[in-house]
């Protein structure tokens, strides 16, 4: 099985399409990652530069190996069912997914994590809560 198969296989995310910066990507949602990355193949079409981190940190993959993290997107805007959210995506040469969205993200969405369901559901304050189900999304 593939990286890409046994994390989708896993209890423990949920994956799908999400747009970022108006392009649809193939998303990971992940609680046990605290940062939100992007792959080098997609970041170019974002229109955007990236800034250099102030000090590039090493990553350590589910096979083993380390990929140096050196540089970040700011302020991306993710679209989930129509609602803009902002997160900030470090580049990492990953092949799996386009990008990675990790407790910080989930966090300023406050988000909640339904596993068996595979259901991120988004609790903004004061608004109607979104739950995303991979590529199928509804409001409740």
């Amino acid at each position: 099985m593939s990286g890409r198969q046994s994390t989708e296989a896993s209890p423990d995310v949920v994956t799908g399409i999400l747009t970022v910066q108006s392009h649809d990507v193939y998303a990971l949602i992940d609680p046990e990652s605290s940062l939100s990355y992007v792959t080098l193949y997609v970041d170019t079409s974002f229109g955007i530069e990236p800034e250099q981190l102030h000090e590039p940190f090493s990553i350590s993959t589910p096979i083993g190996e380390s990929i140096m993290a050196a540089r970040v997107y700011r302020d991306c805007v993710v679209t989930v069912y129509g609602r803009d959210t902002m997160a900030d995506l470090i580049e990492l040469g990953m092949i799996d997914f386009d990008v990675i969205m990790g407790m910080d993200w989930l966090y300023s969405c406050f988000a909640k994590l339904d596993c068996r369901a595979r259901i991120n559901r988004l609790e903004f304050p004061n608004e109607p809560a979104i739950e995303w189900e991979g590529n199928n999304v509804a409001k409740r």
